[in-house]
């Protein structure tokens, strides 16, 4: 991880206290493509409360329309410093653990975890971060994997310049990983720090052996240049690393330089170039691509907001094609293809009732299966109140992904389809714990002779879960 300033060690060791203080609470009794708990805690609405019980002051959300975030109704996080410790547990009915077919194995499993929220604001700065802890427990004892994930972001304003670093960093089952909820590897209350697709390692196929990692680091520049014109500059690093599997790992660099213009008070268009540089650790495919986008804006605190960004993506191949000595470094082929490019999201909060829509279409690091590949994400999230104590959401999604270059293990019509829903149901037993119940369905067909952990064209995966979940007041700091 990055150390950004001296306070971020004193919030590591904050964060540290309160997983201890969760794991302390749960010792007695015994989881952002894609808004709530991570890992396998499908829980939205005690999580939107990460600043319950601290005293908050609002600002409309000043995000810029092409920076790292997508845009957010919600007005801007408090002012207040504060930490506060959670914990959940969860237990899983799995009928395809090992993703093999359409054949029903009933499998439990369950994790447990314990964390901190923290934030702490000064008068030029913000940081937010989150950590939990904990791990899982099957009965196929191999897969049994420790659960670690960390999201950092640290907001620096002057009066000329505003500076904003990100990082977020998983270390997950792959059967928890692939456990889907709306935000992903968003995490619990943390949805500062989530970032925009384009930024993370694509995760969208389906497998659940083994272990992985992911990281994200983005760094962003915003320089006002005018009362209603702003330029704004990224670059970030991910990776995504597999463990106990033979998949590809990949690295993805990107450069980002954007044009942003308010031509109303909630209307913003932007222009944007993006490239991004694929890289493979286990195979010398890299490929380039270049991104022109138009996107246009559209943010109403406490309502809506609603953004889309179109244009072509020219990519470069360089695919290798003999090799001359094992010193030597590969022959290479070298290609372009002209594709076309689609990023939107749109939050929509009415009466409480909250709907989430994405859709995206983009070149990706073919989420370890491919290298290389076009990949098309949807989803939508509905969070809906039933009652003083009892909440809903449904969920639902699809992805596409598409080989682009051809290897002696893959053809170029290679595809992998994956498709999720769910429904859970969530009761608040007080203002600080809740019990849920959770139902989810995935199914992933693809035309290669492999699919998740074992031959076949397709399978069909099931499960039922049912958790607790509390978070302790929030605790002031200084």
């Amino acid at each position: 991880m990055l150390t950004l300033k001296p306070k971020i060690g004193i919030a590591l060791l904050a964060a540290a206290l309160g997983v201890t203080a969760g794991l302390a609470q749960s010792q007695p009794g015994g989881t952002s493509a894609l808004t709530v708990q991570p890992v396998v805690t499908p829980f939205y609405a005690g999580n939107s409360g990460a600043a319950s019980g601290a005293s908050e002051t609002s600002t409309a959300n000043d995000r810029a329309l092409a920076g790292a975030q997508d845009l957010s109704p919600e007005a801007s996080e408090s002012r207040r410093s504060y930490w506060q410790p959670f914990f959940n547990l969860t237990s899983v009915l799995d009928t395809n653990p090992l993703g093999v077919g359409n054949t029903v194995t009933l499998a439990p499993w369950g994790s447990f975890y314990g964390g901190a929220d923290l934030h702490w604001a000064s008068h030029s700065s913000e940081l937010s971060l989150n950590y939990l802890g904990g791990g899982e427990l099957s009965q196929y004892t191999t897969e049994d994997g420790p659960i670690q994930q960390l999201a950092l972001r640290e907001r620096l304003s002057w009066r000329h310049v505003t500076i904003s670093l990100f990082d977020q960093f998983g270390y997950l089952p792959e059967a928890v990983s692939e456990f889907y909820v709306p935000m992903g590897a968003d995490l619990s209350a943390n949805r500062e720090s989530s970032l925009q697709p384009a930024f993370l390692p694509n995760q969208s196929i389906v497998s659940t052996l083994g272990q992985e990692l992911t990281n994200s680091f983005v760094g962003e520049v915003d320089v006002p240049i005018g009362q209603r014109t702003t330029l704004t500059f990224l670059g970030s690093y991910s990776l995504l690393r597999f463990f106990k599997s033979n998949f590809l790992d990949s690295n993805d660099t990107t450069v980002q330089a954007a044009f942003n213009r308010h031509v109303t008070r909630n209307n913003t268009v932007a222009l944007l170039y993006r490239l991004t540089a694929f890289r493979f650790s286990n195979a010398y495919q890299p490929m380039d691509g270049h991104v022109f986008q138009l996107a246009f804006g559209r943010q109403v605190t406490g309502r809506m907001a609603f953004q889309v960004a179109a244009g072509p993506e020219l990519a470069f191949f360089h695919a290798a094609s003999s090799q001359t000595s094992l010193a030597s470094a590969p022959l290479t082929v070298a290609s372009r293809k002209l594709y076309w490019s689609l990023d939107s999201s749109m939050t929509y909060d009415i009466e409480k009732n909250v709907l989430k829509l994405s859709y995206g279409h983009s070149l990706t690091d073919g989420a370890g299966f491919l290298t290389g590949a076009v990949t098309d994400q949807g989803s939508v999230a509905v969070d809906t109140p039933l009652s003083r104590t009892l909440t809903a959401e449904v969920i639902g999604g699809y992805a596409r992904n598409q080989g682009l270059m051809q290897t002696t293990q893959q053809a170029t019509n290679e595809i992998y389809r994956d498709w999720f829903a769910g429904v859970t149901i969530n009761h608040a037993l007080s203002r600080r714990a809740s019990i849920f119940f959770s139902y989810q369905v995935q199914r992933q067909a693809t035309n290669f002779v492999c699919a998740g952990g074992a031959c076949g064209s397709e399978f069909t995966r099931q499960l039922i879960s049912v958790g607790l979940t509390a978070r302790s007041q929030a605790r002031p700091i200084g």
